[in-house]
């Protein structure tokens, strides 16, 4: 292990330490951070090192006054005007094995891209940049122990990489400051996420198929979250989709959701244009949710109108769920692709709401839309509710008129499920 210090680091917070950072690196092993504040631009991750944070240790980014990496220095690497994105990361790796991050606190100094107060009350950005953490093709992660904050982009980013592990982070993102994601998997294999509190505006934590980037098909595989605390302002506890690749055999266990739009979201098409991700044996258990809606499973986004993607979606299942919902559940393909053997299992929600909403709430915020049914089943086969309990609350509760309202629903199964008397419809 080396100190930092000793390749001329001073951790001021107000002189650049990119080079003396790097220079440590480059050294080999783990880099250590004494306490201080270390202001820094692109720092360059090296196999069978990494970076150790002593209490009181704190990595900056420096602005863009600092040395970035260029948007196009990895082919795998993307960035546009979509979501504003420079394409520029504070620490990054490509090809690594064996990396450790480990204590302290990274710090995106989002504020440097933020102007006045925008949609939504959201604030209005400018060009920013990209994810705090991006590792791609890499193997052998070990990330614990940190506090992410302020991340202009999402916080921690791993692209096409195995065996990783993602533990007891922490992760504050300003609540009126988009596009902050917590964690983002895509296309990684064998990856776990533990005992996490995660505090953004954006996904709490992302599973993603994006495997185009990648040049080849790399499929996410073998992903295990568990023990964890989630919040979203904006968007969603847990999101699944996103890509043309495939998602398939993961576990959610011993979750708290609160705060989010959806808690839980699959989908597998986002924009418009054919295409989507494949998904299946995905299961989430023994969940605690305060959301706007419990469970959203569909072939195709809502926003956009898109082309119906000829996906799959199977052998879901949402096992021990409690609480509290303002919107209906929804489990929805499209008469293309196929929506297939989703459970809910042991489900206890108090709905409050008023039953029917407009896709934009009164605040500005979209994918807010409901119906008057707790859940709604369309264009899917096999789906089966058993000892499903809701109560309806609040003064909007004579807005709910039934339980349950299918469409072209094969195989649908509804047994051992009280609703306080609604009928379930097709």
């Amino acid at each position: 292990m080396v100190n930092v210090l000793e390749y001329g680091a001073v951790g001021d917070g107000v002189h650049s330490d990119t080079q003396a950072i790097q220079r440590a690196l480059d050294a080999g092993g783990l880099v250590r951070f004494p306490p201080g504040r270390y202001l820094t631009g692109t720092i360059y991750l090296r196999s069978h090192g990494g970076i150790l944070l002593e209490p009181g240790a704190e990595i900056v980014s420096g602005g863009d006054d600092e040395q970035w990496n260029e948007p196009d220095f990895w082919p795998e690497n993307r960035w546009g005007s979509v979501e504003g994105s420079n394409g520029r990361h504070l620490i990054v790796a490509r090809d690594c094995e064996d990396l450790t991050i480990i204590g302290g606190r990274i710090n995106g100094s989002y504020q440097h891209w933020i102007s006045d107060v925008g949609q939504a009350g959201h604030w209005a950005i400018h060009p920013h940049n990209g994810q705090m953490i991006y590792l791609v093709r890499c193997r052998k992660i070990r990330i614990q122990d940190c506090e992410l904050v302020n991340s202009p982009y999402w916080n921690c980013f791993l692209h096409g990489c195995q065996d990783a592990q993602l533990s007891r982070l922490r992760i504050y993102g300003d609540p009126k400051f988009y596009c902050n994601d917590g964690i983002d998997l895509d296309c990684c294999q064998r990856a776990t996420v533990s005992d996490c509190i995660i505090d953004t505006a954006d996904d709490a934590l992302a599973i993603r198929g994006n495997d185009s980037p990648l040049g080849e098909n790399i499929p996410c595989e073998q992903i295990t979250v568990t023990n964890c605390v989630l919040y979203s302002s904006f968007a969603n506890g847990v999101r699944i989709g996103v890509g043309d690749g495939t998602i398939r055999n993961a576990v959610f266990s011993n979750l708290t959701i609160h705060g989010t739009g959806p808690g839980i979201e699959l989908c597998a098409k986002y924009g418009k244009g054919p295409g989507g991700t494949d998904m299946e044996n995905i299961r989430f258990e023994n969940l605690v949710m305060d959301v706007g809606r419990a469970f959203e499973v569909r072939l195709n986004q809502t926003l956009k109108q898109t082309v119906a993607s000829p996906k799959t979606i199977r052998n879901i299942s949402f096992c021990h769920v409690t609480g509290k919902v303002y919107l209906s559940s929804r489990i929805r393909g499209n008469g293309v692709g196929r929506v297939d053997n989703v459970l809910l299992s042991d489900v206890d929600l108090d709905y409050y709401g008023v039953g029917p909403a407009p896709f934009v709430d009164a605040t500005g915020m979209w994918a807010r839309d409901s119906s008057d049914a707790a859940f709604e089943v369309e264009h899917a086969s096999n789906v089966r509710l058993q000892d499903i309990r809701c109560r309806f609350l609040g003064p909007g509760r004579d807005g709910w008129k039934h339980a349950v309202r299918c469409q072209d629903a094969s195989g649908f199964l509804c047994r051992d499920c009280d609703f306080e008397h609604l009928d379930t419809i097709s």
